[in-house]
């Protein structure tokens, strides 16, 4: 099987060990950070400030969506940003014909189902280079339909005055939503992750060739995964439409797509916060830093070597390595099951069983 650079590292065994076995520690993090959240409002922020946080809470979502998927499914994909600007063309659409903002929640998730299942069932049978490649070229198919196709999505101007719900107005308030859909999906993502369906998949990522010697329907899971994946993009995707009040060609670029990889892996790939934390690195370079260093994407640049040279677990990784030096036990351990320390090559025995594999299958 060919693997390019970039799926190698991200399938190394170092970057997935990064699932604590502190549930104490994960709680303190979302409790933290829930009071932050919470009380940066308070805490002398002006509205510009509030902005930058929502777009760091919505790019974390989005990133989050693509930690699952590389995190416990091994699979890098490049078209989470084309998910996410298709659902926000969707609300862009519904607002254009004069629909209320709850039908463009129902078009733009609708967009977003067909849209995933699209990538699902086209992406599903392949992997490594090949999987990176397939969703890389549907990733550029949604730019080049938000480009042309003027006549639905406004070609390179866009769609302009996508108004959120009249309760959401109040940017405060809005804030506050975008706050509980954070938890909210970070919740769902971490039980899904802990699940039987979630220790399967990582069992997919360690011997897709064992798993379907197991009797497990390989590609369902895969498609399943990406469903999830690109629904949370979808939600994201809508939420930022939302904020902006405006979407254009450039949200669905490919750049975008490679900024999420990057958040992912600064963050920390498989860690519950470390999207939160690759997210508010590169918001906060393409957003504050910028207006002082013309060339941030060189400083961005930069900084993502030294992480993978220095922390291959990323921020959250790193974090959680140090605080288990002071601690009794190893910091980290592998999927659920497992007896901790770095993920063993799954090759290495055919007979040896999969840790926290359920035995139920999808068929």
């Amino acid at each position: 099987m060919t693997h390019s650079p970039i799926t190698r590292t991200i399938n190394s065994p170092t970057f997935f060990y990064s699932r604590t076995r502190w549930p104490w520690l994960q709680l303190v993090l979302m409790v933290i950070l829930l009071a932050f959240a919470v009380a940066l409002p308070y805490l002398g922020a002006d509205q510009y400030v509030v902005s930058l946080a929502m777009t760091i809470l919505i790019a974390a979502m989005l990133a989050a969506s693509v930690n699952f998927l590389v995190g416990d499914g091994g699979m890098a994909s490049l078209g989470h940003g084309a998910i996410a600007a298709a659902s926000s063309y969707g609300a862009g659409w519904a607002s254009r014909q004069g629909l209320e903002p709850e039908m463009q929640i129902v078009v733009a998730l609708g967009v977003t189902l067909v849209v995933s299942f699209v990538y699902g069932a086209l992406s599903m049978r392949t992997s490594g280079i090949f999987f990176l490649m397939v969703t890389l070229a549907l990733g550029m198919v949604i730019f080049g339909l938000a480009y042309r196709w003027s006549g639905v999505t406004g070609g390179e101007n866009g769609i302009t005055g996508i108004r959120r719900p009249d309760v959401l107005g109040p940017y405060w308030i809005y804030y506050f939503f975008l706050v509980g859909m954070f938890v909210l999906v970070t919740v769902a993502l971490w039980v899904i992750s802990r699940s039987p369906f979630g220790a399967s998949l990582r069992g997919i990522r360690d011997s897709e060739t064992r798993m379907r010697s197991l009797g497990y329907n390989v590609p369902a899971y895969k498609l399943g995964a990406f469903m999830m994946s690109g629904f949370v993009a979808g939600l994201a995707g809508l939420l930022a439409v939302w904020h902006t009040h405006f979407v254009s060609p450039s949200s669905a670029g490919v750049h975008r797509s490679v900024l999420l990889i990057v958040m992912v892996i600064l963050g920390g790939v498989g860690t519950t916060f470390g999207p939160l934390m690759g997210a508010a690195v590169v918001v906060l370079i393409e957003n504050v830093v910028s207006n002082s260093v013309e060339r941030w994407p060189t400083l961005l640049g930069l900084v993502f070597i030294l992480v993978i040279l220095f922390a291959r677990k990323g921020i959250m990784g790193g974090v959680i390595t140090l605080l288990g030096r002071f601690g009794s036990g190893p910091p980290s351990a592998g999927p659920p099951g497992s007896t901790g320390g770095p993920p063993a090559d799954p090759l290495a025995s055919s007979d040896a069983p999969l840790a926290g594999v359920s035995t139920s299958k999808i068929t």
